[in-house]
């Protein structure tokens, strides 16, 4: 499991590969909203829905997530 985050109004962020290589994939309420190669092009769109990297939490692993894979 990659790196994940969530934020207000249904936003999750995860880091991905695709291709071969690292991407963000960004989606609200679990409609892709797209995937982004850096951190600023996703500052972009999280700028125009009203957000910023800050309103992002990141999910970590719990200990059941961890034995499970």
């Amino acid at each position: 499991m990659g790196r994940r985050w969530v934020g207000p109004r249904g936003w999750d962020v995860e880091l991905i590969r695709l291709d071969g290589r690292s991407i963000l994939r960004a989606r609200q309420h679990g409609v892709l909203r797209g995937y982004y190669a850096t951190i600023a092009e996703l500052e972009v769109v999280l700028a125009a829905a009203g957000l910023t990297m800050a309103d992002l939490v990141e999910v970590l692993p719990t200990a059941a997530r961890r034995s499970s894979h």
